[in-house]
């Protein structure tokens, strides 16, 4: 089997798009993007490109937003592109330089697929690109889903090479003489995932030359034991943690020592409260102890209270709604910032904090508030309403901290976003928009 009938065959086989889709290529210029976007023209697709220049290697970077545009151009294809100022934004936020490319990459190709019609957004990444994903998470310490590699598909997001391997996808790009941009970064060693890719992978593939197979039917049975592991402490938390009001819940001590094997499951338990595993593990040492003992983690605590352990979020406390009708303005929400602000179409900002709505659309005051049962919303991309409870629980925010979410609605009762992660689709900045109303979180009060 070729080249491109192994890529259709793994698209077919993973549903990744249908043919009569269009899709956005998230294009660098280096060989994995661009041999992408050459397999897809040549298939047909339907297809825009997008590239984003991260300003970090001054010349190069412009060099490399220029190719791309070219080859769009050679390709007839729409292009789009933005900068960003990522060596600011990494240290307003404190993340790494590809962490903070991440978190700016991602949300900006979301908005730029969903106002522009794109269905997917289609990135290069290959097999050996998760296999180094799976070694990095065992260097920093993971539970079963990082042993599970990068996912053909999620949500938006589809990795049509992951058909191949690095090796494959540079062999093929040679063979077919592509042009591409380099990225002197890649040589570096000082980035772990370089070191990964440069010095372990060859020493592992000596000893397995067939490495990459075998990695990834691993990470296809440690994905099936994730999603059993996830439904059974799903339906053994909703047994155990009883709510007891404004975001507390109780559990009885006896039944959490009865848990089996006790480590893992204690830290899949309190996983979605953000307890580390030091913490529980002083918590196993320390709970036949006295009460009022408490163990801590960034957003709440666990306290001991005779024969039971009170979960309860940090803030204690209950967060009146409240209306806002003139911008620029600054408000806190439990203990988190937020900044919002008018500006022009041209203005507009991208990140993973900023959250950017159609002014003209919305109806004055804007009101701030809790979730309440029954509230739903049509999310951005989606043309069905979804109730904001499963959102939230899509983005793994635990029960009793829903009301620490901030939900913005106009003057006639329409949530228009969740910050910061989502707006409403009937609310979005399309070519029409005139003024864009921006809401962005900022560091913590």
């Amino acid at each position: 089997m070729d080249f491109s009938e192994r890529l259709r065959r793994f698209i077919a086989d993973n549903e990744l798009f249908h043919p009569e889709e269009r899709l956005l290529l998230a294009v660098s210029g280096g060989k994995d993007s661009v041999l992408m976007t050459q397999l897809f023209a040549e298939m047909g697709c339907r297809f825009a490109i997008a590239h984003c220049n991260f300003q970090l290697r001054g010349e190069s970077s412009d060099a490399d937003e220029e190719f791309v545009e070219a080859l769009a151009s050679s390709l007839q294809v729409n292009f789009y592109s933005t900068r960003f100022e990522t060596e600011h934004y990494a240290k307003k936020h404190r993340l790494s330089i590809q962490m903070a490319a991440r978190a700016l990459r991602y949300p900006w190709l979301e908005e730029t697929r969903s106002t522009n019609g794109y269905h997917y957004i289609a990135v290069g990444h290959h097999q050996t690109d998760s296999i180094e994903t799976i070694f990095l998470n065992m260097l920093r310490g993971t539970g079963i889903a990082g042993l599970t590699g990068i996912a053909p598909r999620r949500d938006r997001i589809i990795r049509p090479l992951l058909a191949f391997t690095g090796r494959e996808v540079a062999d093929e790009a040679l063979a077919r003489s592509l042009s591409y941009r380099e990225d002197a970064s890649n040589s570096s060693t000082k980035y772990t995932r370089n070191a990964i890719r440069m010095e372990v992978l060859p020493v592992l593939r000596r000893i397995h030359p067939e490495l990459e197979k075998t990695m990834l039917e691993n990470a296809v049975r440690f994905g099936e034991v994730a999603d059993f592991l996830d439904h059974e402490v799903s339906r053994l938390r909703d047994h155990m943690f009883v709510p007891i009001g404004s975001g507390e819940f109780r559990i009885t001590l006896k039944a959490l020592k009865e848990v089996n094997p006790r480590k893992l499951m204690l830290y899949e338990l309190f996983r979605p409260f953000g307890f580390t595993e030091a913490v529980l593990s002083d918590l196993i040492r320390d709970w036949d102890g006295v009460s009022g003992k408490r163990f801590l983690s960034v957003t709440h605590q666990l306290l001991l209270n005779r024969g039971d352990l009170l979960l309860r979020p940090l803030t204690g406390r209950v967060q009146e709604s409240f209306m806002v009708r003139d911008f620029p303005a600054s408000f806190e929400w439990y203990g988190q910032w937020y900044n919002a602000c008018l500006t022009e179409v041209s203005e507009r900002k991208a990140g993973a904090d900023v959250q950017m709505l159609d002014y003209d659309r919305l109806r004055l005051p804007l009101t701030v508030r809790s979730w309440r049962e029954g509230d739903s919303f049509r999310p951005l991309g989606m043309k069905g309403r979804k109730k904001i409870s499963d959102f939230l629980i899509g983005c793994k925010v635990p029960r009793n901290a829903k009301a620490e979410v901030p939900l913005v609605a106009d003057a006639d009762g329409r949530i228009v976003a969740i910050l910061p992660w989502r707006i409403d689709d009937r609310f979005k900045v399309a070519g029409e928009t005139k003024k864009v109303l921006i809401f962005e979180k900022i560091s913590d009060g």
